[in-house]
């Protein structure tokens, strides 16, 4: 919410132009448990914390719309019971062409307590990439309080230090974000199987253009020219 930062990112997002943009605002205003403590704390205090969380939650939203207008992706993530999902910034997002969200348990996706107990904390994923989405799209269907992951467990308590750690995305989160990102630069013709990186199309009209201009005075002076890489930058909001 510090107006420096903002402007920093959005300078680095402008100059890199990712392919995906992941948003992971503050969700803590907006969290059940504040609510459900409200009315037994400080209103000056609850009201001044929501409305940080509501500029910052506002500010993504604007870089999704900017990310989406451009033919990129981006994805964001938010607890699944949050309130900050009928923000008004987020339902405009919503309602976007090809906007969807899913539900995610993060006990499949690696999120556990340092004594390896799952935490299931469930999660909204919003993406303009349904191959994404789809990736991460993944329940627990464990009973009473067991985990259906594969080396099983019971359930620990999202709260406190706990919660504060699973705020932190799991290598198994992390994967299956970049399996969906494949398939949907696959799907949507920006990349083929068994290649490594993509480039966007502002990109690939500049470096092309370069590459034919360095190519024709290599050939004049009868030096070799080294291939021209692709890359693809990534930038995650926290």
């Amino acid at each position: 919410s510090i107006p420096a930062q903002r402007r920093k990112a959005e300078d680095l997002l402008e100059k890199q132009r990712p392919a995906l943009l992941i948003g992971s605002p503050m969700c803590t205003p907006f969290s059940s448990i504040q609510s459900a403590n409200r009315g037994r704390r400080d209103p000056a205090i609850v009201e001044d914390e929501l409305a940080r969380g509501r500029l910052h939650l506002a500010w993504c939203c604007k870089l999704y719309k900017q990310q989406a207008k451009r033919g990129a992706y981006f994805l964001h993530e938010h607890p699944a019971h949050a309130t900050s999902w009928n923000e008004r910034c987020v339902r405009e997002v919503m309602q976007m062409e090809g906007v969807q969200r899913v539900l995610a348990d993060q006990c499949q996706l690696g999120q556990e307590t340092l004594a390896g107990d799952p935490l299931k904390k469930p999660t909204g994923f919003m993406s303009n990439a349904p191959h994404l989405l789809k990736a991460l799209a993944v329940r627990c269907f464990g009973r009473n309080g067991m985990c259906s992951r594969r080396q099983g467990g019971r359930h620990a308590e999202c709260l406190g230090s706990r919660a504060r750690r699973a705020a932190i995305f799991q290598d198994e989160l992390c994967v299956a974000i970049l399996r969906g990102l494949r398939a949907q630069l696959e799907n949507d013709g920006r990349m083929k199987r068994r290649e490594v990186g993509m480039i966007t199309m502002h990109d690939f009209s500049v470096n092309v253009t370069d590459h034919c201009l360095r190519s024709t005075l290599a050939e004049q002076r009868g030096v070799p020219l080294e291939p021209a890489h692709a890359t693809c930058s990534f930038v995650r909001q926290g």
